[in-house]
């Protein structure tokens, strides 16, 4: 049985519970038609410019601010390795909606899942996604990891009736330019020098958008990126792998022996622009050196996983 059909059935059954996106009136058999009776195509079928618009829709009154152009959803493609021929769009006169999915080997990534606020409360935004799921669980996925905002409850809800479960909270960090911050000395490091050093002293899994293949297909599309390198003595102390964007320094990896090596690191890392890590671990050392230097936290996320291969899609509810 697919997840699809699971979530159905369990629907149901269930016709008094929370939905997606609130909670369920007794008219829900005939919302849930509305939702069925829409196209669910792949996304590889529309246009560059039809897949930003419903992407933009999906998102326009999102909790966090966030509007792509064609070059930026492009990139996001590319780098996180999506699956436009998995994702799926919702399609009535026009799209309406849509759930991206990264794939890697036996794992995959939601790279974005979204409704047109007119087509919501329907549950279809679980149709869309639970299709998605489908579509990559046919390529041998045998696990599904997404990150969601830890205020987004309705989201939540709808995870968890998937079979989502909580891995770890992560947090996306702002550091500002500040003039009183006392420099340190550093150095310019080889990207693929930064990449291995890091690789060999990170004490967690990278989440999927800084993970070493996304790395890989940065540089594969051009994308410029520096390393940067703290010392004692003869041995590197920490390094960082960075990407400058409109005045921002983002950090893709970042890796230290201790706290006072991973200040060092983020201070010379920023210089004298604004600094960004995102989804790091609430728990990880960076996260409470961030917190020290003033940084702002911007976004508090949970990383979730569902495991396709560990139980049954028809027992998961």
């Amino acid at each position: 049985m697919t997840l699809s059909r699971t979530l159905r059935k369990t629907w149901s059954c269930r016709a008094a519970q929370t939905s997606s996106v609130g909670t369920m009136s007794s008219h829900q058999p005939q919302t849930r038609s509305r939702a069925e009776a829409l196209r669910l195509v792949s996304a590889s079928s529309l246009e560059p410019g039809e897949l930003v618009r419903v992407f933009n829709l999906g998102f326009s009154d999102y909790l966090v601010a966030l509007q792509l152009d064609e070059s930026e959803l492009a990139d996001h493609i590319a780098n996180n390795d999506i699956d436009l021929g998995c994702s799926q769009v919702a399609v009535d006169v026009e799209p309406v909606g849509f759930a991206l999915v990264g794939r890697r080997g036996t794992e995959a990534w939601i790279g974005g899942m979204g409704t047109s606020p007119a087509y919501r409360r329907i549950g279809l935004g679980a149709r869309t996604l639970t299709a998605a799921i489908d579509a990559a669980a046919v390529t041998g996925v045998e696990a599904v990891w997404l990150e969601v905002l830890t205020e987004n409850a309705p989201a939540i809800a709808l995870y968890e009736r998937l079979g989502f479960e909580p891995v770890r909270d992560v947090e996306i960090w702002s550091l500002a330019p500040d003039p009183d911050r006392a420099p340190v000395e550093s150095r310019g490091l080889d990207v693929d020098a930064a990449h291995a050093w890091i690789a060999g002293h990170r004490p967690s899994r990278e989440p999927w958008q800084r993970a070493d293949t996304s790395i890989v297909r940065m540089r594969e599309r051009g994308t410029p990126l520096s390393g940067v390198a703290i010392q004692r003595g003869d041995a590197i102390a920490g390094a960082a792998i960075c990407r400058i964007d409109g005045g921002v320094v983002r950090v893709l990896q970042i890796g230290a022996v201790d706290r006072t090596a991973a200040r060092d690191v983020v201070v010379a890392a920023a210089g004298d622009l604004t600094l960004r890590l995102a989804n790091v671990p609430s728990d990880d050392m960076f996260a409470g050196v961030l917190r020290k230097l003033g940084a702002g936290l911007t976004v508090a996320q949970r990383e979730m996983r569902l495991g396709l291969s560990e139980v049954p899609l028809a027992e998961r509810l």
